[in-house]
């Protein structure tokens, strides 16, 4: 009863957050079997039933709700546990783990770790490429470049770059469909926009103009494929500068609108800053990304 294996304690604690195995299961990386099977074993150990089974899925009983947490708290202990002895090590061999979205990952990322791994041989390189924030906390990545100013006490972040945005549709496109001059006419045209992200609707709030979905003719949260179709004249899209004077074909739109740069920062957690190998990747990406990031863009 005193020895309840960890491993028990997280598989319960991920099917009272998630409400399901199967749903579990995914997070955990384990098949649904062994996470029953894990269950079955934490509530023989407890002598408790902590889950009722529902057509609905998994519901916490009351005696499951009062243990979620101390669960939560030991999974928290867990996670910082890691990134303590992750931040220890000394030796420049090992995993990095490293978070960029696909922008970065695509084009700026590939000749930074070409040249990374040249001078450290001994260290494996991760490349978590989403849209979404990863946590370092969670330790889903070691180091994070982001396009925006992180907020939290517990990270140790660097202001590299600044990055602007603007405009941009193929030559064909505007030969057929003119050349918007004002927002009014702008929101005339098809705009390649997003579908679940708000960073378009977002950012045009705060500088003073209203965009809702239904402006955007072609919605898609993959930054690669607004580029293509933009470059392929399906519609006007709104990216780095940096990137679009690598492609002729794309004429830029509405340069007197002051659209804000995005910023960005390299990041990692407290507790791993002084890791060596997180070090190695931090100076050398900060010194690579600093001048142009754009400069060895591989499109």
């Amino acid at each position: 009863m005193n020895n309840i294996d960890w491993s028990l304690i997280r598989s319960f604690l991920a099917v009272a957050r998630l409400g399901s195995l199967s749903s579990a299961a995914r997070e955990l990386g384990v098949s649904q079997p062994t996470l029953s099977r894990d269950i079955q074993a934490i509530e023989k150990q407890t002598a408790l039933n902590l889950f009722r089974r529902t057509t609905l899925g998994l519901q916490l009983t009351e005696a499951g709700q009062s243990l979620v947490e101390s669960a939560g708290t030991m999974d928290t202990a867990a996670d910082r546990f890691a990134r303590q002895v992750a931040g220890m090590s000394m030796e420049l061999e090992g995993n990095v783990r490293l978070s960029v979205n696909e922008i970065l990952g695509t084009y700026l990322l590939p000749a930074a770790l070409t040249i990374f791994r040249q001078q450290h041989p001994g260290v494996q390189v991760e490349v978590v490429m989403t849209n979404a924030t990863s946590s370092l906390s969670k330790r889903e990545a070691d180091i994070a470049l982001r396009m925006f100013q992180p907020t939290q006490p517990d990270l140790v972040a660097r202001h590299v770059a600044d990055m602007p945005i603007g405009f941009y549709a193929h030559r064909d496109y505007l030969a057929q469909h003119g050349t918007p001059t004002n927002i009014s006419e702008f929101k005339q045209h098809t705009i390649i926009g997003f579908d679940e992200g708000m960073d378009f609707i977002e950012g045009g709030a705060h500088l003073g103009y209203v965009f809702t979905r239904k402006h955007f003719a072609l919605r898609t949260d993959n930054l690669i494929l607004q580029h293509n179709l933009a470059r392929a004249g399906a519609g006007i899209v709104g990216t780095h500068i940096g990137l679009a004077q690598y492609w002729p074909e794309l004429e830029r739109l509405l340069e007197d609108i002051p659209l804000p740069s995005y910023p960005l920062w390299l990041v990692c957690h407290a507790d791993v800053q002084y890791n060596q190998r997180i070090r190695a990747m931090m100076q050398f990406l900060g010194e690579w990304f600093a001048d142009d990031p754009y400069r060895h863009a591989l499109i």
